[in-house]
């Protein structure tokens, strides 16, 4: 048994261990204590402590070191229960869970496991160190800079600059870093343990979501060989594993954001001028909003495990993350527009929600770019396919392909793609051959869309779903 766990909470029922995460939440933001407490700065490391004692990050942690049997409905509860006490709350538990946690078991050896876990339940935690200030959004292409190169066997030199990355000042920062042999710098990425006393940091002044610390960090130092953390010793391996790290923090995301839904929903009905009919109507659409996140929250707990890979699961991800984040900053831009002048109040509860989950849509991809790449990834053979000797022909058309795709037969809970009208008619006019760089995004729009209508039977969600897919298809036509 792992001594810095508290061994009740691992014996018990989900249950009882979910009201247990609530508790200590009630506990340290009651109506006493909000109060002293201003989420547009830092959340004390005391208190964030004691949260992570009663247990916060445990779905996240491998059983074989003390954390709780792998379910992902925990690690998606956690992420909502989190989201209701706001963005910076849950986006931590998200970073230090997702981004740090679940790495480190996968990818660490003994050594490095047991000096991360004590980092993070007894101290600051870490962070996840990708992007760069010269690459930006080039986080695991041919542009990264940053290395490392052996000195002697038991030595390594790191020279690394990132910058955006959550937990910029924390404890530690596993470092995504190439290796530079004889000055030339392999395609093989690694991640490198490195504590805070390698790392000097600038701190940036964001817009929003101050309470992450957001900084620039440095290593140019010399540290222990052990802390090379190889993901592969092949390219394309080493990439799909990396790759692998954001695919299932893009399908857990929802967690996050349906926990945010929530505190949107709660907040909005408390403070708004709910007698005035447009606002009722809008109101509504908040609460259709959260009814739609609820069929991605659904998904991400039925179909992903945390013991096994997603590495198949690309456009889902992809799917998940572009829309939650689409939806949820959608909600928060009305809930800020309805509470007027209230909700540009610096200390007032929905004030700077818009502005802290406004990054959301941009970081590990601008949602744009996803559903470009939702596109190109449905009109591909998947994994599965291509084990089975099957090829997606470019002259088939859009709804073809869709009705015999696996991806979305399986998830099917209703007939709207068997019935006749003018979505499934406008899917039969183009084939996959006539979509080019522009008309992919919102293409890739619509699929991700049908992708979440084809789950309900809410006839309420799919009104609302089918009023969107119409826009994006009025969008598509304009750029054609």
């Amino acid at each position: 048994m792992n001594k810095l766990i508290n061994e009740s909470l691992l014996k018990m029922n989900t249950e009882e261990f979910l009201s247990n995460i609530k508790k200590i939440f009630n506990e340290i933001f009651s109506d006493g204590n909000i109060e002293k407490i201003n989420l547009m700065n830092y959340l004390s490391e005391t208190k964030w402590l004691n949260i992570k004692k009663s247990g916060l990050l445990l779905p996240f942690l491998s059983e074989k070191f003390s954390g709780r049997k792998e379910s992902q409905f925990e690690i998606q509860e956690v992420l909502r229960i989190a989201g209701n006490y706001g963005v910076p709350v849950t986006l931590r538990t998200g970073i230090e869970g997702a981004l740090v946690l679940q790495p480190l078991m996968e990818y660490g050896n003994q050594e490095q496991i047991e000096e991360g876990l004590e980092l993070i339940f007894n101290g600051e935690g870490g962070g996840l160190a990708i992007t760069e200030p010269g690459t930006s959004g080039s986080a695991i292409a041919k542009e990264m800079q940053s290395y490392y190169e052996y000195i002697d066997e038991d030595t390594i030199h790191v020279k690394a600059d990132k910058y955006w990355q959550g937990n910029s000042q924390s404890d530690f920062l596993l470092i995504a870093a190439k290796e530079r042999k004889d000055g030339k710098l392999s395609k093989v990425i690694s991640l490198i343990f490195v504590p805070k006393k390698y790392i000097t940091y600038d701190v940036l002044n964001s817009e929003g979501l101050k309470a992450v610390r957001y900084a620039v960090n440095h290593i140019d130092a010399d540290i222990p060989s052990k802390y090379v953390m190889k993901l592969s010793e092949s390219k394309s391996n080493s990439l799909r594993k990396f790759q692998n790290i954001f695919i299932r923090s893009r399908l857990q995301l929802i967690g996050m954001t349906h926990g945010i839904m929530e505190y949107i929903v709660k907040n909005i009905k408390k403070y708004a001028r709910n007698e005035i009919p447009f606002v009722q109507k809008e109101i509504s659409d908040i609460e259709t909003v959260y009814g739609i996140s609820q069929i991605m929250y659904d998904y991400t707990c039925n179909n992903v495990s945390p013991e096994k890979s997603v590495s198949d699961k690309l456009m889902e991800a992809n799917i998940i993350k572009s829309l939650a984040t689409e939806y949820t900053y959608d909600a928060a831009g009305k809930a800020q527009k309805l509470l007027g002048a209230k909700g540009f109040e610096a200390g007032h509860p929905m004030s700077n929600v818009a502005i802290d989950f406004r990054p959301f849509t941009i970081f590990e991809g601008p949602n744009d770019m996803l559903y470009a790449e939702i596109y190109d990834q449905f009109s591909k053979a998947t994994p599965a396919e291509k084990s089975e000797g099957k090829k997606v022909s470019k002259e088939l058309t859009i709804y073809e392909r869709i009705t015999f795709d696996k991806r979305f037969i399986n998830i099917s809970a209703n007939d709207f793609l068997s019935e006749e009208n003018n979505i499934t008619e406008f899917l039969k006019r183009y084939s996959l051959s006539e979509i080019d760089q522009i008309r992919k995004v919102y293409m890739g729009k619509i699929l991700a869309r049908i992708f979440l209508l084809i789950q309900t039977k809410s006839e309420k969600l799919s009104k609302y779903l089918i009023r969107d897919i119409r826009k994006d298809i009025l969008d598509f036509e304009y750029n054609s």
